[in-house]
């Protein structure tokens, strides 16, 4: 993959070939370090849901231990709505924020089973309004559940999609916005698993590891270091992707 890594690129390409850049990239990347998590191997909508839950404020490490005993216990929202709060507070004990977990798991699955008769959403609107949810949810369970197009925008990817495209808004509907302007028709759950993975491992929060990243010829924030000029370009560029 030597064209991503070439930082003596052209001055400046246009918005549609950075996207196309960027998204081949991020795929290839991810399908090279695409790490398999349970919930990551056999999905479905109830899966992708639970996993996300169970990932709020802890570890992959520790979801990764819990989550095939959860689902082993309750394979869909049916059997999650019978069960006993108590029942489901054991079963997540080792997560900690149990009992706050418990109550979110409860009120998902009341809601899905009288409300969307046991099936679980498949349009953003009603993804994004359940309880507990909110878009980054909504759009994993669209994504990685349903298989729809849809962008999957976390902290590590609000992180990554400001300084990839020199965005200085604290606006989480703002990088929303660029999410779905990005995110390509195919292969975007590689996609979407990629700028999470890419947040979280190498334009991490502790200082981005350029010299492991495949964007950097095309970051703005790299590129204010070692080419103004081309930094300066490339924030023209991406315009068309970060205003309205």
């Amino acid at each position: 993959m030597s064209e991503g890594y070439n930082v003596a690129a052209a001055p400046c390409e246009g918005t549609e070939i950075l996207v196309d850049k960027i998204r081949r990239r991020v795929i290839e990347w991810e399908r090279q370090h695409w790490i398999p998590y349970p919930w990551r191997v056999d999905r479905t909508p109830y899966k992708v849901l639970i996993a996300e839950v169970l990932l709020k404020r802890t570890t992959r490490q520790a979801v990764t231990k819990e989550f095939p005993k959860f689902i082993a216990k309750y394979p869909d929202i049916e059997s999650l709505y019978k069960a006993p709060i108590e029942e489901i507070e054991d079963m997540l004990r080792h997560l900690g924020l149990y009992r706050q977990r418990a109550r979110h798991l409860k009120e998902l699955a009341k809601v899905i089973v009288e409300r969307f008769g046991g099936k679980i959403p498949n349009r953003w609107e009603d993804l994004a309004g359940l309880p507990g949810v909110g878009p980054y949810i909504a759009g994993a369970v669209l994504s990685f559940g349903y298989g729809k197009p849809t962008p999957v925008v976390d902290s590590n990817v609000t992180r990554l999609l400001g300084r990839l495209l020199g965005i200085k808004t604290k606006r989480y509907e703002d990088y929303v916005r660029v999410g779905w302007r990005l995110v390509p028709g195919e292969e975007h759950d590689y996609f979407n698993y990629g700028l999470i993975d890419l947040g979280a491992l190498v334009c991490s929060y502790r200082g981005p590891k350029c010299s492991e990243c495949p964007l950097r010829d095309v970051c703005v924030e790299y590129n204010e270091r070692v080419d103004r000029a081309r930094a300066e370009c490339l924030k023209s560029a991406y315009i068309a992707l970060t205003t309205l």
